[in-house]
């Protein structure tokens, strides 16, 4: 897939009927792990030509997550899915948006519930880890998805606040990873540079100052966190 890129898509409708077993054969978690990563692939190689296939991917992913029974080792995986077909499609996400928000909104209170109770369980903050770079990567994906579409961003205002607070969280938390790290300030820069009016936000927020501080003293993340510090401080003093 990565390899043809576009050029796969003539085996699509051949290939697609593997993707639907793989996806709702959640109780064999590591096929549907695999099956949600290939699902990525395709995004990245197919483009706005995944979009035909949407409807389905969506539905199995949405019944995946509210599967009483999916092991827990998947969701990530299908959480970081969302950015990526939202990357690939733009604003014909729009009709799935208010979807993938609300299961992002409560995999981010089951990870802010986990750190509380984590303690030293290394089991836990690694599972954490992987939950809250799930997350990230989704909201990372849908703003950039949908920085060309401001028209339906009001979706994405009523949610800023859970965002910057599920953030704040993050940077309180000694136990967070490099990666979880790296990708709670991308997403602060893409929060600031897509939604026009989270200036007053930021003002009521102002860890993202010492958060984005220290981070700017990290050679690896430096030039990330000076934009993001860029694009926060714009909004703020529009």
């Amino acid at each position: 897939v990565n390899a043809m890129g576009t050029d796969f898509l003539k085996y699509m409708d051949a290939f697609f009927p593997y993707i639907e077993t793989g996806l709702q054969n959640f109780t064999e978690y590591q096929v549907c792990t695999a099956t949600v990563e290939v699902v990525g692939d395709l995004c990245r190689a197919l483009g706005p030509y995944i979009a035909k296939y949407c409807d389905k991917i969506m539905f199995f992913l949405l019944n995946d997550l509210q599967a009483q029974n999916l092991h827990r080792s998947v969701k990530p995986s299908i959480l970081a899915c969302f950015g990526d077909i939202a990357l690939a499609i733009e604003g014909q996400f729009e009709k799935y948006l208010p979807y993938a928000l609300t299961m992002l909104d409560s995999a981010s209170s089951l990870s802010i519930q986990t750190q509380q109770v984590a303690g030293d369980d290394d089991d836990m903050i690694d599972y954490n880890n992987s939950l809250r770079n799930g997350i990230l990567e989704a909201y990372s994906g849908l703003f950039q998805g949908f920085k060309s579409n401001k028209q339906q961003l009001q979706s994405f205002s009523n949610h800023a606040r859970d965002i910057v607070g599920f953030i704040e969280s993050i940077y309180q938390d000694p136990n967070r990873d490099a990666s979880v790290t790296k990708n709670a300030v991308w997403v602060l820069g893409d929060l600031a540079d897509t939604l026009e009016n989270v200036g007053p936000l930021f003002h009521e927020k102002p860890f993202y100052q010492k958060f984005l501080g220290e981070c700017s003293q990290n050679n690896s993340l430096k030039d990330t966190a000076q934009w993001a510090l860029e694009r926060i401080s714009m909004r703020v003093s529009m």
